[in-house]
């Protein structure tokens, strides 16, 4: 049966800083394991309004006639897609700008990339809005949940990750955040979160990087060798989801 690995996200599942992106970033060593094809969607700078939006869209389109398409690849086709999905930090979001959609950030310590960023400040007061913590966190667990329902009710294996962001406590606001509705348990935070994989929530791929000795390159994205660590633990969780199959 032909296989798929279909992987999006932002500039670390993408490669950047790899010399040679295609055959050394962690989607690569994992297609070559299932003998599978590596269709690599990610994109530098994106946010996850954008992964999500992809892979529901590519996702589908696979569904109805068994096709996907990615730059490296173009149109392939595949009897089976298993979907690979790292996800950025939740304060990036993109907007319509009458023409096309628009990525923006927080420009903060964690979501910068070396000294090519050091200097880059948001002062907008419509980004600093929809970079607040609630509306962001809210957002991507719904993104996730989204992913895994889509998925899990058509039998394609999914695994989902956090790429680097180091989530705060979840809490509820204490002023409340419709016009209409109930005041208290607005969010139900805690909820979405045990919805959530544990391959997300346990920890970052970075914290799984670092505590193996993992090593960045010098725009704080990972080496060859930490994206081959890291394609041997998405094989072991492909593997756990298909127990009886691998």
């Amino acid at each position: 049966m032909s296989k798929i690995i279909y992987s999006i996200g932002d500039s670390v599942v993408w490669g950047a800083e790899l010399e040679n992106k295609q055959e050394e970033r962690f989607s690569h060593y994992v297609a070559n394991h299932f003998g599978a094809i590596d269709c690599n969607n990610a994109t530098a700078g994106v946010s996850n309004d954008y992964i999500y939006r992809h892979a529901v869209r590519d996702i589908m389109g696979w569904l109805n006639d068994g096709s996907i398409w990615s730059e490296e690849t173009g149109w392939v086709n595949g009897e089976e897609l298993i979907v690979v999905i790292g996800w950025t930090a939740p304060t990036r979001f993109e907007w319509w700008d009458g023409k096309k959609y628009q990525q923006e950030r927080l420009w903060s310590g964690y979501d910068k990339w070396g000294e090519k960023d050091w200097d880059r400040t948001t002062e907008d007061e419509f980004v600093l809005h929809q970079t607040e913590l609630i509306p962001s966190y809210i957002r991507t667990f719904n993104h996730i949940i989204g992913i895994r329902n889509i998925c899990d009710n058509h039998n394609i294996t999914n695994i989902q990750f956090n790429t680097f962001y180091r989530y705060k406590g979840l809490y509820e606001p204490t002023h409340k955040i419709d016009t209409w509705g109930r005041e208290q348990n607005q969010i139900s935070a805690p909820h979405l979160w045990s919805h959530l994989s544990p391959t997300f929530t346990k920890e970052s791929m970075y914290k799984w990087l670092e505590e193996r000795g993992g090593e960045l390159l010098p725009r704080n994205h990972p080496t060859k060798e930490s994206h081959y660590m890291w394609s041997n633990k998405i094989i072991d969780l492909i593997q756990e989801q298909n127990e009886d199959e691998f």
